[in-house]
């Protein structure tokens, strides 16, 4: 049972002007504004006690913007689960709020991480997750002086040699296959949904980046289509198969948003394109005052998508194709990333070889290292090759979202509400 509280904002504004607090001539009062805007994080005890260490922590890498939102919470909560564990131990009890953290000494951690292996039986990667937390609140605020004012921790830091946990398994990557996507596609009978589960795989987009994509970006991707090329040897100019889209993508440093271009099919946007004509998309988007803020995708009430209702979605589509028997097990939001890095990776129409197509893959998924990229690559391309049937043609990525969308295009009519 989670017993700590953790509150993270960003430029939240807190209105006072209805404050009671306000009617109040005193001084102190008077320099209240009716509106403040704050940044910071609380972190919060079992008895609802401040927390003032971590707190302190986590606000001033808010504030500086050395983390996002999301890793405060991460942090907090973290930071929260092992100040409950040294509470239950004899020689911290008469600890104030979490002060035990500056007499923690490194084998205490340890034994932290083994009962958390051996009795919670948590994961390695988990286990890992905690351990960063637990490094970045000692090397960066607890054994760190800022400015004139010395560190709180005058014992030694445990991290002093680095992490304290086991290295996690490098897990293999598991991806949606292009059958898999297929039949989550048909799992649903909403043209709505079926073209957002096509744009997510062919775009590689994370959760939270789909609400970015607006009208405007879809449309301007097309504009791209517009454009004839002439390649060696062919004499006749030809539209490209894929147009480059631009993604407001996350990841970013503290909340920020990190731009890059993805390569998309022309087919999906053909798709989206039909979609956004329908009288429903057309009906919908009037609420918004331009292309620009118009979310490419609307959801059954005419509203905007978010993270969790797209991964409620892939939950709703998996169980109804798991039920039929299509799939053989659950497919999330992140799945549909993989595949388009495998998908990436063996189109014979991007790059002249196997070094370009993972190039290609770093650039579209926003990896600021190809070392990540190449977490697909335990079945190298080369080999993959070899293991295709002599005389057999290798789908280009173009061509199978082209016969995707013969295969799985429904006709939204105008009394569709849905």
């Amino acid at each position: 049972m989670e017993v700590v509280k953790v509150i993270s904002i960003r430029g939240k504004i807190l209105e006072f002007s209805e404050s009671p607090t306000r009617r109040d001539n005193t001084t102190e009062v008077s320099q209240i504004h009716e509106a403040v805007k704050l940044t910071g994080a609380a972190v919060f005890d079992d008895d609802e006690r401040l927390m003032p260490l971590i707190s302190g922590f986590l606000s001033h890498g808010l504030r500086n913007a050395l983390i996002s939102e999301q890793s405060a919470l991460t942090y907090g909560r973290n930071l929260g689960y092992t100040h409950e564990y040294l509470m239950g131990r004899r020689e911290f009890r008469d600890c104030e709020r979490d002060s035990a953290f500056l007499e923690i000494r490194t084998h205490v951690i340890e034994e932290y991480f083994a009962h958390l292996r051996e009795i919670e039986e948590i994961s390695k990667k988990t286990l890992r997750n905690r351990d960063c937390s637990l490094m970045a609140f000692f090397n960066n605020s607890l054994c760190r002086g800022v400015d004139d004012v010395p560190a709180p921790r005058t014992a030694p830091n445990p991290y002093v040699a680095g992490y304290l946990s086991p290295r996690p398994n490098k897990s293999l990557v598991v991806a949606c296959s292009l059958h898999n996507l297929r039949e989550l596609i048909l799992a649903t009978q909403s043209e709505r949904e079926r073209c957002l589960l096509q744009f997510i795989y062919d775009t590689g987009l994370r959760r939270s980046e789909v609400p970015r994509v607006t009208l405007k970006a879809i449309d301007d991707a097309l504009r791209f289509q517009d454009t004839l090329f002439i390649s060696r040897g062919i004499s006749e100019p030809v539209n490209a198969d894929y147009c480059p889209l631009r993604i407001d993508g996350s990841k970013g440093p503290a909340d920020s948003f990190k731009p890059r271009d993805t390569l998309v099919s022309r087919a999906t946007l053909l798709r989206v394109k039909k979609y956004h004509a329908s009288p429903l998309y057309r009906m919908y988007k009037r609420q918004f005052p331009s292309a620009e803020a118009t979310p490419a995708f609307l959801n059954a009430e005419g509203g905007q998508f978010t993270a969790r209702s797209i991964s409620k979605l892939l939950e709703r589509t998996s169980k109804r194709a798991l039920c039929l028997m299509k799939i053989d097990r659950m497919i999330s939001p992140h799945k549909l990333r993989h595949g388009n890095a495998y998908a990436l990776l063996r189109t014979p129409d991007i790059g002249t070889d196997y070094l370009d197509r993972l190039v290609s893959v770093q650039k579209t998924l926003g990896h600021s290292q190809l070392k990540t990229s190449e977490t697909y690559t335990q079945i190298p391309f080369d080999l993959y090759q070899k293991l295709v049937s002599p005389g057999t043609e290798t789908k280009t990525k173009a061509g199978e979202m082209a016969e995707l969308s013969l295969q799985t295009r429904l006709r939204i009519d105008a009394g569709d509400m849905k």
